[in-house]
């Protein structure tokens, strides 16, 4: 008898227990839900008034704020942050990724980032953008003046086919981004002008509009390069002067000028 009764209080101590769980539950979910309503109300009855765009880009803050459709006096509750980024990124190619943040009470932020490089290559309609994964961003019918073209032209066994968001992948192109990735490796990226891959047995590059890097096949390339930036910190060096450094034997590299060509020097860099 008396275990009956121990088992009927040890229920009716569960029993309570789980009312209390259950009660406070509630509780937290009719807050939840009082909170989710007053923030609605409040949202449906402030408008945006301040747009805020952040991080660098070819574009202008304007063209972006006109093209995510957000306006200054509308209802912060209505809007669609996943639309705006959608409309954002289709309208500006060079765009990689873009976010839309609304903040109570009026306030919209949009983060911009764009691909970290864009090559500019030859393309079967002319010439075409792409970023750093190969991916065409844009065609247009003929190259940009070089002398004042500040970005990376890469030069291909053959011109890219393809549409706006095509995705290309060759042996050539791999060859270029793992020639492009050694030389930012080597602190050459930031004044890099030409990639020139076009010939798998006689890679180069161009630093400066100035200086011109022969690096022969793609084996052994980085004691090449290596070779190649000895020769730059040699005193013998004119820094004044175009010049071409061939690293195609990364054991006597040989170094002429454009201006000259008269004037050849070897590196021997041997170890004796």
């Amino acid at each position: 008898m008396e275990e009956k009764i121990n088992q009927s209080k040890e229920k009716n101590t569960k029993h309570k227990k789980a009312s209390k769980v259950i009660l406070v539950l509630a509780i937290l979910l009719v807050v939840a839900l009082a909170l989710a309503l007053v923030t609605s109300i409040i949202l449906l009855f402030f408008s945006v008034s301040e747009i805020e765009v952040a991080g660098d880009s070819r574009y202008t803050y304007a063209e972006i704020i006109e093209a995510s459709g957000i306006e200054k006096g509308a209802r912060l509750y209505y809007l669609n942050e996943e639309k705006a980024e959608n409309a954002i990124l289709s309208a500006f190619p060079y765009l990689k990724s873009v976010k839309v943040y609304s903040y109570f009470p009026n306030r919209v932020k949009i983060e911009i980032e764009e691909f970290e490089s864009i090559y500019l290559v030859s393309h079967a309609d002319g010439f075409c953008y792409v970023n750093d994964n190969f991916e065409i961003l844009e065609i247009i019918s003929q190259a940009p003046d070089y002398d004042r073209f500040t970005g990376i032209f890469i030069k291909l066994e053959e011109a890219l086919e393809g549409e706006i968001g095509t995705v290309c992948e060759r042996e050539d192109i791999n060859r270029a981004s793992e020639l492009i990735e050694i030389i930012r490796e080597y602190g050459f990226y930031q004044d890099l002008n030409i990639v020139d891959v076009d010939d798998k047995y006689n890679n180069s590059f161009v630093v400066g509009k100035k200086y011109k890097f022969i690096v022969g096949a793609m084996s052994d390339v980085e004691e090449k390069l290596d070779v190649a930036f000895k020769v730059c910190l040699s005193d013998s060096f004119i820094r004044e002067n175009n010049a071409i450094i061939d690293a195609t034997d990364k054991k006597k590299a040989v170094l002429r000028y454009v201006s000259d060509e008269n004037i050849r020097q070897e590196f021997d860099f041997c170890q004796k």
